[in-house]
């Protein structure tokens, strides 16, 4: 039995939250559902959430949890020749049957590897026997077909039940994967050839029964699609510490750099009744004082003001806040603000992306800068004390001004609404299934020259808290985002030679990267260029 009060925050282990669930193993199909980082990060992810509950729904399965342990009792397990253990049960995660990861971050890569590790796992999938690692919630799988047995392409709940019946009947491993290959979304790579010739990636099937082209999967229809309402509640405080609601998924939008409308397309909405019960059941059985509501564009969702103003009297009733998605900047300033004002606490994010008007209509992103400095005051006016901006750098057809633009954009949002400021500017990324999944990306020199001068636009403001993604990071998520089976060496390589918590700037070890970059040879601008005449994902289909 460990000692919990050895290690950093040993609430992250120790399980028994709020609404846990908890089954015996015997005579049911064992599950262990694993997010490769820290508890914190893996508990705020609503479908990280959603397929726990959801399996658990079945009678004849147990789901348990397990997360990336932080360093001090992650090299406690390897020094002391312990496995990585479930939440729950404590039960090793080789002991149960299927083990599956959620994949959202390319730069948890080498977290799954050091989970697999530490679980006394193999790595590599033709090394392992009986047990199979399943894989979700990434675009492009390929860099990880080396490792993963099976990949589900899609929205896990709708085929939840054929993924049960066919576990439940079939229990040699083979079998399994042949089974779940014949349906929809289920992707199991090793029956497939997939090689270069000249300019295409070709993709040949081994088993004739398997799917090609392989079609991802959505959800039909939101409303009566499964949604966890015993909110599982930590008793530690976690990245996204609120309650939250899907209002709507996918997108209608189109802007040109965004990978998200596609992999979560057709748009979908959910009914406002039927948030409206889910928000307060979760409230109920929660506790949380906050109800966060998901869409990638809440402004399209069919009958916002409604939404709203029927929330807001639900909050203003309860005293509890309401956070607010991305919101087109013209709904807060014509219809939502007389219902926002009866909120204790409101809070907005603005996907701003780029500072000109002229370069937000060459990448398709719909924002009038009036209408924004309009909703910054308004949000003063409702008692906000920040507002959060998202911007892009390395976008394809920037120049200079368009940098620099955001130091007077950011001057006059502090000049008209006295908020607070937090500016977070990522890196373009040409992502897989997106409009620009072809355009080339800048130099590494090219983008660190457009930092240093993002860097010294930002005005030096104590009401302002920037965030400015590093080069390197975001081409190295480009390469593993992009590439094909033959990238799973260089993974691996990386893991070997020490590689973890990659997504944590802190830990981040470029060094690591650099040395087995070289070891294994390969040249990071060719997966950058798009001079293919198709790509390594082109057999998957998600619109």
């Amino acid at each position: 039995m460990l000692e919990w009060n050895n290690f950093r925050k040993p609430q992250r282990y120790m399980g028994n939250e709020w609404n846990v669930i908890k089954k015996s193993h015997d005579g049911r199909v064992r599950i262990c559902l694993c997010y490769p980082n820290l508890y914190e990060i893996g508990m705020s992810n609503v479908g990280f959430r959603i397929i726990y509950s959801c399996l658990n729904s079945f009678k004849d399965v147990v789901c348990e949890r397990s997360f990336m342990p932080d360093e001090d009792l992650y090299v406690y397990l390897r020094e002391y020749k312990k496995k990585l253990f479930s939440l729950e049960t404590k039960t090793a995660l080789s002991d149960f049957e299927i083990v599956g990861f959620n994949f959202d971050y390319e730069l948890n890569f080498t977290n799954f590897l050091a989970m697999l590790d530490a679980s006394g796992i193999p790595l590599k999938s033709k090394e392992r026997k009986d047990l199979i690692v399943l894989g979700g919630g990434v675009a492009n799988p390929e860099s990880l077909c080396e490792f993963v047995d099976i990949f589900f392409l899609g929205e896990f709940e709708e085929k939840a039940v054929s993924f049960v019946d066919i576990v439940r009947r079939y229990k040699n491993k083979e079998a399994r994967l042949k089974a779940l290959s014949e349906v929809e979304g289920f992707y199991v790579p090793s029956f497939y050839d997939v090689y270069r010739k000249g300019r295409r990636y070709v993709f040949e099937k081994k088993y004739k029964y398997a799917k090609l082209p392989i079609n991802k999967v959505h959800v039909k229809d939101l409303d009566s699609s499964f949604s966890p309402v015993d909110w599982l509640t930590p008793y530690t405080s976690i990245a996204h510490d609120r309650a939250q609601i899907e209002i709507a998924r996918g997108c209608p939008n189109k802007c040109f750099f965004c990978q998200a409308r596609s992999v979560y397309f057709p748009y979908r909405e959910r009914r406002p009744d039927r948030v409206l019960e889910l928000a307060d059941r979760i409230y109920e059985k929660s506790g949380y004082e906050n109800i966060s509501l998901l869409a990638l564009s809440a402004s399209n969702y069919s009958n916002i003001e409604g939404l709203i103003r029927d929330l807001a009297d639900y909050c203003s009733e309860r005293t509890i806040g309401l956070s607010l998605p991305s919101l087109r900047i013209e709904d807060v300033v014509d219809k939502l603000h007389k219902y926002l004002s009866r909120i204790k606490k409101v809070s907005a994010t603005f996907a701003v992306e780029a500072a000109t008007q002229r370069l937000r209509s060459a990448i398709n992103k719909r924002i009038d800068t009036k209408k924004l400095m309009e909703a910054a005051k308004i949000l003063r006016s409702l008692h906000s004390r920040h507002i959060k901006l998202y911007f892009m750098y390395g976008l394809p057809f920037e120049v200079d001004e368009d940098i620099t633009a955001i130091k007077g954009f950011l001057e006059e949002i502090i000049r008209v609404s006295r908020l607070k400021v937090n500016v977070s500017v990522n890196v373009f990324i040409p992502k897989p299934f997106s409009h620009f999944e072809n355009i080339l990306m800048n130099s590494k020199e090219e983008l660190e020259r457009r930092r240093r001068l993002i860097l010294n636009s930002i005005p030096k403001n104590r009401g302002i808290k920037a965030s400015v993604a590093l080069p390197y990071k975001s081409m190295l998520e480009a390469v593993i985002s992009r590439a094909g089976r033959e990238l799973s060496s260089l993974i691996y390589e990386a893991y070997m030679l020490g590689a973890r918590f990659d997504a944590d700037g802190e830990r981040f070890n470029k060094h690591i990267w650099d040395e087995a970059f070289k070891r294994m040879g390969f040249d990071v601008n060719e997966y950058l260029s798009g001079e293919t005449d198709n790509f390594p994902w082109s057999h998957i289909r998600v619109i």
